[in-house]
């Protein structure tokens, strides 16, 4: 099971030095330092073995000053338990652990996880690496995780992020989280603009802080994807303890489902699995709203209210008294 490895010894092994920077080439690629393996010969060592699975959505990426720049965004390593999904052949894996980071990676693809095990059999050994073969998606993640830094799937993408909320719910919040991702998607996840507003990015912030840094472009990737790539980075925050955070998911998909319509209409019939939470079903639902006929917020589209407008009126439907329902 994952949590016998919540805390592993480091032997001489691992490579946990992170050491100077690397010195970069002309067009801005670092150079793979003494003993480190190449992004690019990893690449090649796991396409020698099968041809690419589009359906897998396998983009490698393979611009050292790139995974440098990922790692480098979940700050200080040493000694922290780092989740990585879909490490394919490595390349941010490597990079993970010079920088002394204790890797849990959960691998789909059965090529890849065996090309993992003899690439980093050391690793294995010294459980500086664990290595599982999965479905991030379905497979247990560690009920410790420091950070998580992954370049994903981009057809994952949604999915992974409400996995990540049930995890920081049912166990604790990683101090920060740097994904690789569609650039349309990393827009839609941070607000970029008014535009972008959905479930999805809403949700997300009532959670957390999330900012996009760098682009990548489609020639670091091998085999190169048809769009641009960023990086996300999220940092929890708090939600009022007197609201269940499934109930401010329920209520925003709901009201998002019909973006068009203002809350008043949309939230009249309850969300769907609305009795899936504790105390909650129809009838309290509709005592809710009723009290609630006179806040101004139900007069507005879901699209127009603000993160922390959302925040309010998710705290003031929890809290409406419940009287012999």
């Amino acid at each position: 099971m994952w949590h016998r490895w919540s805390v592993c010894p480091r032997t001489s092994l691992c490579r946990g030095a992170s050491g100077p920077e690397p010195p970069t080439t002309a067009r801005g690629d670092a150079v793979a330092g003494e003993g480190m393996r190449r992004a690019t010969d990893l690449v090649t060592r796991l396409q020698a073995r099968q041809a690419n699975d589009k359906s897998l959505g396998q983009h490698f990426l393979i611009e050292e000053v790139h995974l440098e720049a990922i790692v480098g965004l979940a700050g200080d390593l040493e000694g922290r338990i780092v989740l990585e999904i879909g490490p394919g052949p490595g390349t941010l894996t490597e990079h993970l652990l010079r920088s002394g980071a204790i890797v849990h990676a959960i691998e789909i693809d059965a090529v890849a996880v065996e090309h993992l095990r003899e690439t980093f059999a050391e690793d294995i050994a010294s459980q500086a690496l664990m290595l599982h073969e999965g479905d991030a998606l379905t497979t247990p993640w560690p009920d410790r995780i420091d950070a998580v830094v992954s370049n994903i799937p981009y057809q994952i993408s949604s999915p992974l992020i409400d996995v990540l909320e049930k995890h920081r719910w049912r166990h604790s919040a990683p101090d920060v989280v740097v994904l690789l991702v569609q650039e349309e998607f990393a827009e839609r996840l941070t607000l970029a603009t008014p535009a972008d507003r959905g479930s999805l990015g809403v949700c997300t912030a009532l959670g957390w802080s999330s900012t996009m840094d760098r682009r990548v472009p489609p020639g670091s990737f091998r085999p190169p994807p048809a769009v641009m790539s960023r990086v996300c980075v999220l940092r929890p925050i708090g939600l009022p303890e007197d609201v269940d955070h499934r109930l401010v998911r329920q209520t925003v998909h709901a009201a998002f489902h019909h973006r068009r319509r203002k809350l008043r209409t949309s939230l009249q019939r309850p969300p769907r699995r609305l009795s899936r939470l504790p105390g909650w079903h129809a009838t309290r639902w509709k005592h809710a709203m009723a009290s609630l006929a006179e806040d101004a917020v139900l007069d507005l589209r879901p699209e127009d209210l603000t993160v922390e407008a959302w925040r309010g009126f998710c705290q003031r439907l929890a809290s409406v008294e419940v009287q012999n329902l």
